[in-house]
């Protein structure tokens, strides 16, 4: 007896192993393509971040909003750069008390972002606010601890 015979004597058989067979065929596509597709991160990246003025630094997740406690300290972003190797942290960032109020309170914005921030380089004694490009720069230019070589920064692994 030959396919077309036994196909034409159990059209009802015929049906379900077709069927079937193009459902296997569909499920491979599927997972063929969830396989390859891109995934996206389900929680926020991490950040350095230093509660001893950047003599040493950590690593936690940008969820934190700084200044927070940590371990009975205050911890504060840390911008972690490296020379020849050896990493530093270049200078360290927080948020005014109104500007974390209102980030925590859902209230991110683009000019809480701009003009909620203080930053200072390790070892200085006052912060400056951010918002003034020329203030901002001078906190954020970032040399090597030798004075040769360009910094080269560093972002948690």
């Amino acid at each position: 007896m030959g396919i077309r015979q036994w196909l034409n004597e159990h059209p009802t058989s015929a049906t379900w192993i077709f069927g079937a067979a193009v459902a296997l065929a569909l499920l491979g596509v599927v997972w063929q393509i969830a396989a390859t597709r891109k995934t996206y991160p389900s929680r926020s990246p991490d950040s350095y971040f230093t509660a001893d003025d950047g003599k040493t630094f950590f690593v936690a997740s940008s969820d934190n909003i700084p200044p927070w406690d940590y371990k009975g300290r205050t911890a504060v972003r840390a911008f972690v750069f490296q020379c020849d190797g050896k990493k530093f942290v270049g200078y360290v960032e927080r948020y005014t008390s109104d500007a974390r109020n209102a980030i925590l309170a859902g209230k991110r914005s683009p000019q809480v972002e701009r003009f909620g921030r203080e930053l200072k380089k390790p070892g200085d004694r006052d912060w400056v606010k951010s918002g003034d490009i020329a203030v901002e720069a001078k906190a954020t230019d970032i040399r090597c601890p030798d004075g040769h070589g360009l910094p080269e920064a560093v972002e948690p692994e």
